[in-house]
């Protein structure tokens, strides 16, 4: 089996350690929650307790079974796989139930200027005081190949340590393909989606560049259900999304979540055309846009 690798960065990471290092810390147990969490399902609940088939699909999608290494450094993530649909459906999941976890912070803002801004009660005390819930969303790159592993000795509170490293050219192909965009988007060469089987090659998006795109939010929606209730999926990404956007509309990070939108729809649109509800899934999503975006915009996010 080939060995795929992903690059992920947080988008804003440096800026928000700047504005609030312990909030950007707190991005970082974020994302430490949702691993954790996973590790745990894997052991209480393998998919082979399942015993409906589909069942133990949706529930093997939702763990971390094919992430072989799983690096992190600082806002910075390295994941390694040798099962490479398995891990599109896990990463692509890892990455929506990050957002998921505070997305409702970003639905429905305290304040509507600066959506991250929580107000958090104190248990022991119970005085109320503000804190900022940055948006867990990755930028990330692919690539397929050559990974040597090994440990390095490094250096940790004046001890010596084996630090786990990895190299090779496949490491430095993802970083590359993650420095290339703006948003928080998957992107790889266009030969590596051909290291997936048809059910997930279909969820690659690709441009005149040579470049292809994992459309990874398409995978929160389930294609053994009802397209017609499921499509219904799209509001959970959407709502935390547009406060994000309405946020950002004068600031530097605006084109980053202007691209997440893009990204959303895309993913959307590429679903329900598997699904077979093309038509109707455009016509609600210009429906649902409509209540947020203004005519000029509506359709360049229809591309």
């Amino acid at each position: 089996m080939p060995t795929i690798i992903a690059y992920l960065d947080v988008l804003g990471f440096s800026s928000y350690t700047e504005e609030d290092l312990a909030a950007a810390l707190l991005l970082l147990r974020h994302q430490d929650f949702i691993l954790r969490n996973k590790l745990q399902d894997g052991k209480l609940h393998p998919p082979s307790s399942y015993p409906d088939s589909s069942m133990a699909a949706v529930a093997e999608a939702h763990l971390v079974s094919s992430f072989k290494h799983f690096l992190p450094f600082s806002d910075s993530l390295f994941i390694v796989s040798e099962t490479p649909d398995i891990f599109a459906h896990q990463l692509s999941h890892f990455l929506i139930e990050c957002l998921l976890l505070i997305g409702h912070v970003y639905d429905e803002p305290y304040d509507p200027s600066h959506p991250e801004v929580v107000e958090v009660v104190d248990f022991a005390s119970g005085a109320m005081h503000r804190e900022s819930w940055y948006p867990p969303l990755w930028r990330g790159g692919m690539a397929v190949g050559d990974v040597v592993f090994g440990g390095v000795t490094g250096i940790e509170d004046g001890t010596e340590v084996r630090v786990p490293n990895i190299a090779g050219p496949a490491v430095v192909k993802a970083v590359v393909m993650e420095k290339n965009h703006r948003g928080p988007r998957l992107l790889c060469q266009a030969e590596v989606e051909n290291h997936f089987g048809p059910d997930v090659r279909r969820y690659f998006r690709s441009s005149a560049s040579g470049v292809s795109e994992l459309l990874w939010p398409a995978f929160i929606y389930n294609l053994k259900n009802d397209p017609r209730i499921e499509m219904f999926e799209f509001q959970k990404l959407w709502r935390p999304a547009i406060g994000l956007w309405k946020a950002k509309r004068r600031h530097a990070s605006f084109e980053h979540y202007n691209e997440f939108l893009k990204l959303l729809v895309r993913s959307f649109l590429r679903w329900a055309e598997i699904a077979g509800c093309s038509d109707e899934a455009r016509k609600k999503a210009q429906i649902w846009l409509s209540a947020d975006l203004t005519n000029d915009l509506l359709e360049s996010y229809f591309d």
